[in-house]
């Protein structure tokens, strides 16, 4: 005679219908696990889920911002950079020619300083044309000059850039980055805006 291989139960045949005695098939197959149990784990998997994707939200939420104020810090270090490099060819143009040249477009100075002291004149980190202008302070040969960027906004704040006056630093990315006779009248300095 057969017997319930969970509780015992003496049968007439087992098979997988249930043991009426304690439920379970006859044979002894697994028993069916009841839909109430997956539940709690169901709910704990979606909250663990949740709590992740909250997670990566408000870390998301602290680098995006970081990353671009980093991207336009660096577009405004890049700047800087070039205009030194133009400088310098205008300072190696004086050495040769006793006066700056005399340019008051970026066409103007590409034709003057390329290819003898640049390769080619440089734009700024935004992609926008750097202005020069040079003047003569004493009515004889060209002595002052003036580089710069109009920031990100590519805007300029002054008509000329002999305007820029007195130096200092700057708090915006829209800010101008002037260079004017060796130094830099106004430059980013500390934390920018946007």
């Amino acid at each position: 005679m057969p017997y319930c291989a969970y509780c015992g139960t003496q049968l007439p045949g087992v098979s997988f219908a249930p043991c009426p005695s304690c439920g379970s098939p006859s044979n002894g197959a697994p028993r069916a696990v009841p839909a109430t149990s997956a539940l709690p784990v169901v709910i704990v998997v979606l909250v663990a889920v949740l709590g992740l994707v909250g997670i990566i939200g408000i870390l998301a939420a602290i680098a995006i911002p970081n990353l671009l104020t980093a991207q336009q810090r660096s577009k405004q270090k890049r700047s800087m950079a070039d205009i030194r490099t133009i400088a310098t060819a205008v300072e190696a143009y004086a050495v040769d020619n006793k006066r700056y040249p005399e340019a008051n477009a970026h066409n103007e100075l590409s034709g003057t300083l390329v290819p003898t002291y640049l390769r080619i004149v440089p734009v700024d980190g935004w992609g926008h044309r750097l202005r020069y202008e040079s003047w003569s302070s004493n009515n004889t040969a060209i002595n002052s000059y003036a580089i710069g960027s109009g920031g990100k906004d590519g805007q300029f704040e002054h008509d000329t850039l002999r305007e820029y006056d007195p130096p200092g630093g700057t708090t915006n990315f829209n800010n101008d980055i002037i260079f004017s006779n060796g130094v830099f009248v106004q430059y980013p300095e500390g934390a920018q805006r946007q």
